[in-house]
């Protein structure tokens, strides 16, 4: 199954010389409107959409070629005369369970791709404007110092396809975006989608104290990567456990520790970072790296970076004074074995191991190295080292591409599947750190249109046991695999944010209305569309300060009965507390990604406020109080995140976005225009010092983020 129908959602793709591989976005919301003319541009070839079988014939399977699953008999054997066969794989329970997933989140894509025809008109009326303004057809080109500047995208209707604006794919911006200021022909220029690019705004720049832009300029542009890349590496010794234990260790570790560790993994990470198959590791990995003495097999390495995690996990347990998986407790008691997670990085002792034994295996492309990078990478998002992270991700996007461009893959099997959960893992968290760094793309995002989302086939043995080890989780994994695919449609919108919106023009006519309009609107659909499980409400994104330290903010949770019959949900003492650490990571993570969006459209206006801001209008007013209302209270940071730090997913990544929020709060609070400062949100000064203590807490397991935190202190002198 494909992530889209390919006639319901995708009319025809342009070559990849025309638009370097990257899909228009009414291409991509509003194909009908393309029907009614089939006549290509002038310049460009139509080229079908690859198209990948759910379930081919048996002739096609043999011959390799793709079948088009016509009943009673396909293209290829109605032409050959041949007898049509269709061997169909039986559903298993999980498929059927996740079906209504699939049909959900494929109705949602359907109900964003509807552009409706005022908002069409609108696109080319202001297309006459710019045209007139500009004297030529305005053309986008988000990389100006693109090598290959025939391949770009369009923002504004083309001549030859009237109402397309760009939405592009994340790895195929590799552009440094080090001409910010430097208008194209047309006058456009494009905006930094980096945080940490906030810093070079030329409105900013004038606001903002000569002391932090003078200390700024003494570090240079690329001063976090050259913070983060010279850091001393992580120790290299390993403490046995127990010290008296000797160097076989390994050997010798009680399996109620390995159990609780890789429980509290598969409890914890695992649920929002759906790496690894918790059925087959229990029943082949875990017992083959055990077999071997933990030599130096793939399997033990993907044992200890899971020891590694589990460590982190059983921290989260304590800190947020959940039972740990499997026992019959209301609240935290330290198993016996405890003290192994206490180090100086929770972990290191196994992830260590991992890292000796990776180095005679560290060429392999197979599905498990893929998911050993993988979670090394979330090891270092953990900590947080942002580059050792990065450098894990691209070695794991070196194995999808292996895997899925050199290989056929039957995406309707278990491995097939599990190499499509290893493909949405990598890419979404590449994007992450491309986009805020600038770091050079894997060129993983190619493979998206061909790569489905997961389906989360169930792994089945015959002769081995999956329920050797029965699930202690509180809630049905079904409930997070609508978290994780949710998000996974999300990262489409926000792509479509950044290619469309984010461009600029003197002449005040940048960020165009319509497109804006559309991409609030798209938004909406995503969280409207929602499986019920997983719904929000606007009352969920505002924080409570009056609930005790610990509890998560004003939410009721109840994942349940949307989810699955078969989920078993204990209600809490206290009705707003998470379920369990990773409930709260999940929701929360969900909820914010809707608020990241929201900032993230309004932000190209808060450029324009602090540019221009005698040729702001009521609606950019309105836009720059949207997104800076929605840069405020993200649901990671708040309620039982402020005890329960060890979960936190991608710190980096929130430092970053907190550092040019805190510049950007400074600069419009001190704008020379009325207007502007009045568009403040009650409580951004709360907010403010919310966001520097989480940048503090940070600064201590980062150079960057430390740096980070120096500059913003010199927005107020004395302040410490």
């Amino acid at each position: 199954m494909s992530k889209r129908s390919f006639d319901e959602s995708r009319g025809s793709q342009p070559s990849e010389a025309d638009h370097n591989g990257l899909l228009p976005i009414h291409e991509l919301l509003s194909p009908d409107e393309q029907d009614h003319d089939p006549t290509p541009p002038a310049g460009q070839t139509k080229k079908p959409r690859n198209f990948i079988a759910t379930v081919a014939c048996e002739t096609c399977r043999l011959k390799k070629t793709r079948c088009d699953e016509s009943r009673p008999k396909c293209g290829l054997c109605k032409s050959l005369g041949l007898d049509c066969v269709y061997n169909e794989r039986k559903s298993s329970k999980r498929d059927q369970s996740l079906t209504m997933i699939m049909s959900t989140l494929h109705r949602l894509e359907t109900k964003l791709e509807n552009i409706p025809s005022s908002i069409l008109s609108d696109l080319q009326s202001l297309e006459g404007q710019l045209r007139h303004v500009g004297g030529r057809s305005q053309e986008v080109n988000p990389s100006p110092g693109r090598r290959d500047e025939g391949r770009h995208t369009s923002i504004m209707p083309s001549t030859a396809t009237p109402g397309f604006t760009p939405a592009a794919r994340d790895g195929d911006d590799f552009d440094w975006e080090q001409n910010e200021s430097t208008p194209d022909a047309s006058g456009r220029i494009s905006i930094s989608f980096s945080q940490h690019g906030v810093i070079l705004w030329p409105g900013a720049r004038t606001i903002l104290p000569e002391q932090l832009l003078s200390a700024y300029e003494l570090l240079g542009k690329n001063y976090v990567i050259e913070l983060e890349s010279t850091r001393p590496p992580l120790p290299m010794f390993t403490s046995p456990f127990p010290l008296h234990s000797g160097e076989h260790w390994l050997e010798v570790l009680p399996l109620a520790m390995i159990k609780g560790l890789a429980d509290a993994f598969f409890a914890v990470f695992n649920p929002f970072t759906p790496i690894m198959d918790k059925s087959f590791f229990f029943s082949f990995t875990l017992g083959a790296a055990i077999e071997s003495g933990f030599g130096y097999t793939m399997e033990s390495c993907l044992v200890l970076n899971v020891l590694a995690l589990g460590c982190l996990g059983v921290l989260a347990y304590q800190e947020g004074n959940y039972p740990l998986p499997g026992t019959q407790s209301h609240r935290f008691e330290p198993p016996e074995w405890m003290n192994v997670v206490y180090e100086e990085q929770p972990g290191l002792r196994f992830f260590n191991e991992a890292r000796r034994r990776i180095g005679f295996l560290m060429c392999n492309n197979d599905i498990q190295s893929c998911q050993f990078f993988l979670l090394s990478s979330v090891y270092y998002s953990q900590i947080p080292r942002p580059m050792d992270a990065w450098a894990m991700i691209h070695r794991a996007a070196t194995c999808c591409l292996s895997m899925l461009t050199n290989h056929d893959v039957s995406f309707d099997e278990w491995e097939g599947d599990m190499k499509s959960r290893v493909y949405w893992n990598c890419l979404m968290n590449e994007t992450i750190l491309v986009q805020e760094l600038h770091l050079p793309p894997s060129g993983l995002s190619r493979l998206e249109e061909q790569v489905p989302i997961p389906k989360f086939i169930a792994f089945e043995s015959t002769g081995y046991s999956s329920t050797r080890y029965p699930s202690s989780t509180v809630v049905d994994d079904s409930y997070f695999q609508y978290h994780f695919l949710a998000q996974v449609a999300h990262r489409i919108i926000l792509t479509r944010i950044r290619h469309s919106l984010y461009f600029y023009s003197d002449s005040g006519t940048i960020p165009l209305p319509a497109v804006n309009t559309e991409l609030h609107h798209q938004l909406e659909q995503w969280r409207n569309n929602l499986p019920s499980a997983i719904q929000f409400t606007d009352a969920q994104l505002q924080p409570c300060y009056s609930t005790p330290a610990g509890d998560l903010s004003s939410v009721h949770h109840s994942p349940a009965s949307a989810a699955s019959p078969n989920l078993v949900t204990p209600r809490p003492a206290d009705p707003n507390r998470p379920l369990s650490p990773a409930v709260a990571v999940t929701d929360a993570m969900l909820r914010g990604r809707y608020m990241i969006a929201k900032f993230h459209i309004g932000r190209p206006y808060l450029y324009k406020a602090l540019r221009i801001p005698n040729l702001l209008t009521d609606d950019d007013l309105e836009q720059i109080k949207s997104g800076l209302h929605n840069a405020m209270d993200w649901p990671v940071t708040q309620g039982i995140f402020r005890k329960m730090k060890s979960c936190i997913p991608i710190k980096f990544a929130f430092c970053s976005q907190f550092f040019g929020q805190i510049l950007l709060f400074y600069c419009i609070a001190h704008s020379p225009s009325a207007r502007v400062r009045e568009t403040l949100p009650s409580g951004w000064e709360r907010w403010n010092e919310e966001m520097m203590r989480f940048l503090e807490d940070s600064a201590r397991t980062s150079p960057a983020v430390a740096q980070d935190l120096e500059l913003l202190r010199s927005l107020w002198p004395g302040h410490e």
